[in-house]
């Protein structure tokens, strides 16, 4: 039977089961017919399953009071405790073009269907046909990044009098899936540095844990000169991608310690001023800065009969820019993307490529680059105060066979 001691659980196997059972007939009579494909044989196989089963059943609940191996609803749990909540899902957005007569209305709730992948949108309000044509704006029914390039949005699924068209001229705004078990569980592994002492260290998980937040970047320069990037003596630049304005405001006031600057006087662009107040409820004005987004271009070769997953591989790059194509579990990879400051490096992105080639062929060429119209270099450095973005209709994907 299963033991829980200062070794911690201790289980027992199917096949150990299965063994234990066998001989404890043969105790009672070394004649009796065990094999297999026997009736009893085949009971001891039924025992032994549900034992083993139980065992697994009893591993999960001990386990599943420790952080680093509960999933589901009990990891949810567990990170209430550290004060955060899984990130919910929430749905990719599109504008729509209705075309028609003028004059009909398009009500609340009108689905039109992606032919590609064969998502619905739905639209948030309504809205009357003016002039032969009226745009609004629609949620994808499922949550999560569901895609929608320029013009997939092409079949109306609610049928509406008057209506002869509906179209999306631009490609949909991605939503966000569920965070997942791996993702939740480092953000609340992060979180708990949030009672330390050290204010860079407990001022980070708190930014990072605001609903929308992606990226988080810290310097602090504590000389009495500015450093070789300008930050201010004895003070903080902090740079946030994502999240709202008042939202990331309060969570740097809940951990700023008194006496250091933010940097409220320099000239950073995307520079946000927010009057908050800290825990005590005291007013603070408080400073930060939204990273320079820097779009970039990717040019990728791969060599092989990889016909139709171009497509694939963009998106691959994508998210592994974005920290999402690998579980943070996997220490072997890097799964933090790119992140504010860092220099992007092509080479970096064949690890996303092979991901998707596999053994059908291989990444014969990747470059990079900030301009559309210059695509050859192996870097391309953001700036401290910069991050780059990746977007799947800025890269092309050429196959050679």
């Amino acid at each position: 039977m299963a033991v829980i001691d200062e070794n911690g659980y201790l289980g027992k196997t199917l096949n150990e089961y299965l063994i234990e059972i066998q001989d404890a007939l043969l105790a009672i009579d070394e004649g009796w017919n065990i094999n297999p494909e026997s009736p009893d044989g085949q009971n001891i196989a039924i025992q032994s399953e549900l034992f083993a089963n139980l065992e697994e059943a009893i591993a999960a609940a001990y386990n599943s009071v420790d952080p680093r191996s509960a999933i589901g609803q009990q990891l949810d749990r567990l990170a209430f405790i550290s004060g955060i909540d899984r990130q919910a899902g929430t749905a990719s957005t599109a504008s729509l073009t209705f075309t028609g007569a003028n004059g009909t209305f398009i009500p609340a709730g009108t689905l039109a269907r992606n032919v590609i992948t064969g998502t619905q949108w739905g639209t948030i309000s309504s809205v009357t046909i003016s002039g032969g044509s009226a745009s609004v704006s629609a949620n994808c029914t499922t949550l999560g990044a569901e895609p929608a390039g320029s013009g997939d949005i092409s079949a109306l699924v609610s049928p509406v009098g008057g209506v002869t068209a509906v179209t999306n001229p631009s490609a949909a705004v991605l939503g966000r899936e569920e965070e997942s078990d791996a993702v939740f569980r480092k953000r609340r592994n992060d979180s708990v540095a949030k009672p330390g002492s050290n204010q860079v260290d407990s001022m980070f998980p708190e930014i990072a844990n605001v609903d929308a937040v992606t990226q988080v970047k810290i310097y602090e320069n504590f000389e009495a000169v500015a450093d070789a990037n300008g930050v201010d003596p004895h003070s903080l630049l902090i740079l946030v991608l994502g999240g709202s304005n008042a939202d990331v405001a309060n969570a740097i006031a809940a951990k700023k310690n008194p006496g250091c600057g933010l940097n409220a006087t320099n000239t950073y662009p995307n520079k946000v001023i927010v009057q908050a107040a800290t825990p005590a409820g005291n007013p603070l004005e408080v400073t930060f800065y939204r990273p320079e987004q820097v779009p970039i271009y990717v040019d990728v070769t791969v060599n092989g009969f990889l016909g139709g997953i171009q497509d694939q591989i963009k998106q691959a790059i994508v998210d592994y820019a974005n920290g999402v194509l690998f579980d943070p579990e996997i220490a072997a990879y890097d799964e933090t993307g790119f992140e504010i400051g860092e220099t992007v490096a092509a080479g970096k992105l064949y690890t996303a490529v092979n991901k998707v080639v596999a053994d059908m062929g291989y990444a014969s060429s990747i470059l990079i680059g900030d301009d559309s119209g210059d695509v050859n270099y192996q870097t391309v450095d953001p700036g401290f105060n910069g991050i780059g973005q990746f977007d799947v209709n800025n890269i092309d994907v050429t196959v050679v066979t």
